[in-house]
């Protein structure tokens, strides 16, 4: 079956409740079947045979179609991916906010936002939604003194609007947040938070790595060990053989950090595949813990990344430990250094999993 949102879920939840099994088809390898049978355009007909044809090659091949996550898994992506998009959603509408507050509440522009567990007061002020009666208060004598339009003639039904939207969209977020912490306090995620908390992984960090990697059984063999496969060398008889460490490179591929060879003419390089949302979530970590200094009481796993971190940009460093601001590049010489931190880090966490995995087995 071809995943194809909402559309097929409905498909597979039925296939899968009435016992039959179910295999997805990306949407790319159907593209490249279609074309292989020399077919220029697109049908339902063609898709089905192409369907087909993919699914008699690959019947004893289970690792050619898509995972299929587990329903609670699932459910937790999909309300990481509604979080992502409220984030997007946020950012214009509080920045046009902010705008309107120039002429009708200008005191009121550069009020700090408040922590993501909380919504601002500001636009609860204007929402009219009354939660905290001393913030209200003060907002309300604040406005009384202002030079803004809002003081005589009272908020725009645009401006109102506006905070009405901010309010509702962060108690999502709120709820979302809320429902990850739950969800990661269960019994069976406890060895995933053992290994988490090593590196101090914030909420959405640890669901992001979850969605990704659940279940860990994925990446071990039946004794409970790296699933790696040992292969004779290609060129010769002599030497030892080739060992693969395929489940290090799945779970560098399940968070965006499977790198793969390119090479066209006599240019070559390597692109980096995988999930891009697990991606950006390490850089993020990355950045929040090498970027902005040194940590404060930091784990021994995160001092031995920060100074790796500061080893890779060394060549760039001046004598008093801080990068010359008059040198040009500085900035992806940093992002950089902190991409390598993000590959090391995946890493470590491997390792950091399959001890706590056997742990959890009494192993």
């Amino acid at each position: 079956m071809e995943p194809t949102g909402n559309y097929s879920k409905l498909w597979v939840n039925t296939l899968l409740d009435a016992g039959k099994e179910v295999r997805l088809i990306s949407n790319r390898d159907l593209t490249s079947y279609r074309k292989l049978c020399q077919w220029d355009y697109k049908d339902d007909y063609h898709d089905a045979t192409a369907l087909a044809y993919c699914g008699w090659l690959n019947l004893n091949n289970p690792s050619s179609f898509l995972a299929i996550r587990d329903p609670e898994i699932q459910a937790a992506y999909q309300l990481l991916l509604e979080h992502e998009r409220i984030n997007r959603e946020l950012k214009p509408l509080v920045n046009r906010a902010r705008n309107l507050l120039h002429t009708e509440f200008p005191e009121a522009k550069n009020s700090k936002s408040q922590s993501s567990d909380k919504v601002d007061g500001i636009w609860l002020f204007i929402s009219n939604i009354d939660r905290d009666g001393g913030k209200s208060k003060s907002w309300q004598k604040k406005l009384f003194q202002s030079i803004g339009t809002a003081n005589k003639s009272g908020f725009s039904s645009q401006l109102i609007k506006l905070a009405q939207t901010i309010c509702s969209l962060k108690q999502r977020r709120i709820q979302i947040k809320q429902g990850f912490r739950d969800s990661l306090l269960t019994p069976e995620y406890k060895f995933y938070r053992e290994a988490f908390s090593a590196f101090d992984l914030g909420i959405y960090e640890s669901v992001t790595i979850l969605c990704q990697i659940y279940p860990f059984e994925q990446f071990l063999d039946g004794e409970g060990n790296e699933l790696r496969k040992i292969k004779p060398r290609k060129f010769g008889k002599a030497g030892k053989p080739v060992t693969k460490r395929v489940g290090l490179n799945r779970f560098h591929a399940r968070l965006g950090k499977a790198v793969k060879p390119w090479e066209s003419g006599k240019k070559k390089g390597h692109i980096v595949t995988g999930s891009v949302l697990s991606r950006i979530r390490l850089y993020l970590w990355a950045h929040r813990f090498m970027g902005m200094g040194q940590p404060k009481d930091p784990k021994p796993s995160i001092i031995f990344l920060y100074h790796r971190y500061l080893n890779d940009i060394q060549a760039k460093l001046t004598k008093d430990g801080k990068i010359d601001p008059e040198r040009p590049g500085n900035n992806s010489l940093k992002q950089w250094g902190k991409s390598r931190v993000g590959d090391k880090l995946v890493k470590l966490l491997f390792k950091e999993l399959i001890g706590a995995y056997r742990r959890s087995k009494g192993r």
